[in-house]
């Protein structure tokens, strides 16, 4: 079978014979977890050698979160010694998704794996096979487990490696250790992952409905949804080996110190009980800053242009990272296929938060300079003539590596040109330059902007032809900037907008979220910069669309150079013996972040899109100090997510940021449509 089914160029012969085996299998009727269409774009490199510290800072800090945990996984994998032919790993909902965000499938065949099933789903009997169970401690997945071996004559699977990716309660191993599984069981570990590592600096603990189950009013399902997320986040930590100190917004929503003391209790007793702590440094300890979304209620509204951001905002994206490519054919047919925007994509880590113009640049660049370095392979892919002997035989062996790299090239150019398209059909630019006057107080020119001057602007736009969409984001941007309307500004901007009653829920809900919706008729108090926002010193991110600094960017540069005072961001316990802000004269206001001096990141040379101010050079500098984790409760921004990694280039100090869910613009207005249904509500007074 292996002979009949091929070996691929640079395949071991042990996954040659884990693919022949998967499609004998394939043939009979099991269902076989294929490579995905989308990693053709990527090649499949080697498996690095298994890390001898996973909590060691250093290489932590080398590698990045997403590549260490793909090593760890890779390396319990490996531990089990599946053998030939392999086994079969069964996944619940929650693993399924951590070890498909930071491994690939050959991968985990490499080491072993022949089949890959999904726990809920109907499986037919394999008993001559081991299995690896990769589960979540949950009722529903033990009992499915249990049920497998249910009947001892005829067993699902042969030998048993079960690993469970956080500690299992006593009263669950009670109920394993009772059932006929555990006779077969030859493996037997806690992993402590419960996140998703999608990206280097940033993680997800799925939970995407978070927003509903703590900022509703009369909710009763906020505690426990607050012990959930806590014990995921816990998982995080336990992998790092360190005990964190836990910062918490103070000011913001209970959730916030709610959730830390929880953390703080629940990683207590994890490391009681499984030591996981005991070997870690000291003088290394991270800080977890725990912050809510009523931080920033403006950064999941306004468009942002960089490049990953525009793409989930104007583009369809499943999964976070699944978009369907829709490209030409040589033979000029047209055809669609599905593509991982990742990591694995070596061109991604480079344009995901450049601007979309410099991005626009570096693409056209970079594929410039990629046709010149290979003239032979671009003549034989055009099949022109003037290619002789020797030439074709250059050309051929780098023929592969040529069609990958083009394959990305013509991926990413497909993507900045429909996302250029939608820029313009959807009057973007007008859209945008009032967002960010109304985020920032001021227009490009650093004129101050408020009062009927802006509503007069706005009323304009709400009366042209954009989409419903939109006019809630302006709407909703406009409230939270100008902290409250007038009842009388509220109804003519409705009146403009024409929305449906149920739109407008997003609009009243963000009560929710601590912004105030209405002030007197009579004149309203001076307008309070929003926390957070980009000072015309900043110099924003270069460009007069992208003036607005998320919330969240200040809040994690104060605690990283220990400015951020402790009334603002108290302790939970213990704290670092050397941090200013500890000190007994720390207070509110008492230390104010510099942030003039400060410059944005922006990579590429200048092109013409409304361009402000100088742009910061490009520097590569080691990493030191401890790492700082911030933890977003109800959805994180991907102009949040890029502040991470700048901040970690700005004070070479690695910044990782998670949350419950990723949010697009979309799907934050989703969310605050629902914390309070419209019959609860008169829209109309």
């Amino acid at each position: 079978a292996c002979r009949a089914s091929g070996r691929r160029l640079g395949e071991s012969p042990r996954l040659c014979r884990r693919r022949a085996v998967a499609a004998t299998l394939a043939l009979s009727g099991y269902q076989v977890l294929r490579e995905e269409s989308a990693e053709s774009l990527s090649p499949v490199r080697p498996v690095a050698p298994p890390p001898s510290g996973f909590s060691s800072r250093r290489r932590a800090t080398m590698r990045g979160l997403r590549q260490q945990t793909r090593d760890r996984v890779i390396e319990i994998v490996r531990s089990l010694q599946l053998g030939d032919p392999g086994g079969v790993m069964v996944v619940d909902k929650l693993a399924r998704r951590a070890v498909s965000a930071v491994c690939r499938v050959s991968e985990i065949m490499d080491e072993g794996v022949t089949l890959f099933e999904a726990l809920e789903a109907a499986r037919d009997p394999l008993p001559d096979f081991p299995v690896v169970y990769l589960i979540t401690p949950t009722v529903e997945s033990i009992n499915a487990m249990i049920d497998d071996f249910r009947d001892p004559r005829s067993p699902k699977y042969g030998d048993v490696h079960v690993l469970f990716t956080s500690h299992l309660p006593d009263s669950f191993l009670m109920k394993l250790k009772a059932s006929h599984v555990v006779q077969r069981i030859k493996t037997f570990r806690e992993l402590n992952f419960e996140y998703v590592a999608f990206e280097a600096q940033a993680f997800l603990l799925e939970f995407p409905q978070s927003m509903a189950a703590i900022y509703a009013p009369k909710t009763v399902s906020a505690e426990h949804e607050l012990h959930a997320i806590a014990g995921r986040l816990a998982t995080l930590f336990a992998t790092y080996g360190e005990l964190p100190y836990i910062r918490y917004s103070g000011k913001g929503h209970p959730s916030a110190q709610s959730l830390a003391f929880i953390a703080q209790d629940k990683l207590e007793r994890l490391g009681a009980a499984t030591g996981c702590f005991a070997g870690a440094r000291r003088a290394d300890r991270p800080t977890l800053l725990v912050v809510d979304r009523t931080l920033d209620a403006l950064a999941p509204l306004l468009h942002e242009y960089s490049y990953q951001a525009m793409i989930h905002d104007l583009l369809r994206v499943e999964d976070g990272e699944r978009y369907e490519h829709a490209y030409e054919t040589n033979g000029g047919v047209e055809a669609r296929k599905p593509v991982l925007l990742n990591e694995t994509d070596p061109l991604w880590p480079t344009l995901r938060h450049m601007h979309i113009a410099d991005c626009i640049e570096h693409l056209s660049s970079s594929l410039n300079r990629f046709l010149a370095e290979n003239q032979s392979a671009a003549k034989l892919s055009k099949k022109t003539g003037g290619v002789d002997l020797r030439e074709m035989s250059d050309a051929l062996r780098g023929m592969p590596q040529y069609q990958e790299e083009m394959a990305r090239y013509s991926l990413h150019i497909s993507i900045t040109r429909e996302l250029m398209k939608r820029f313009k059909d959807n009057q973007l630019e007008a859209i945008s330059t009032i967002e960010q006057n109304m985020a920032v107080g001021e227009d490009a020119e650093g004129r101050e902007v408020k009062g009927p001057r802006l509503l007069e602007q706005l009323l304009d736009m709400l009366r042209r032809d954009i989409s419903a969409a939109d006019k809630v984001r302006l709407l909703m941007a406009y409230i939270v900037s100008q902290e409250g309307i007038r009842d009388e500004d509220r109804r003519r901007l409705m009146d403009a907008a024409g929305l449906h009653p149920e739109d407008q829920m997003a609009i009243i809900n963000l009560f929710y979220l601590g912004v105030t919706l209405s002030r007197g008729s009579g004149k309203g108090p001076t307008r309070r910069r929003p926390m957070g926002r980009a000072r015309p010193d900043d110099g924003g991110a270069g460009y007069d669309l992208s003036r607005y600094t998320p919330a969240l960017k200040k809040a994690a540069e104060e605690v990283l150079l220990g400015t951020a005072p402790l009334a603002a961001y108290p302790y939970v316990k213990d704290r670092p013996a050397g941090d200013p802000s500890a000190g007994s004269g720390a207070g509110p206001g008492d230390v104010s972040l510099d942030m003039g001096s400060r410059k944005a990141p922006v990579s590429g040379p200048e092109p013409s899109w409304a361009s402000r101010g100088p742009r910061p050079r490009k520097e590569d500098a080691a990493l030191s100090g401890p790492r700082l984790v911030v933890f977003v409760i109800g959805g994180a921004t991907y102009s949040e997510l890029k502040c991470a990694y700048e901040l970690t280039k700005a004070h070479n100090r690695e910044v990782i940021i998670g949350s419950t869910s990723m949010l697009t613009p979309q799907a934050f207005v989703n969310n605050v449509k629902s914390l309070k249904k419209l019959d609860s509500f008169n829209v109309g007074e």
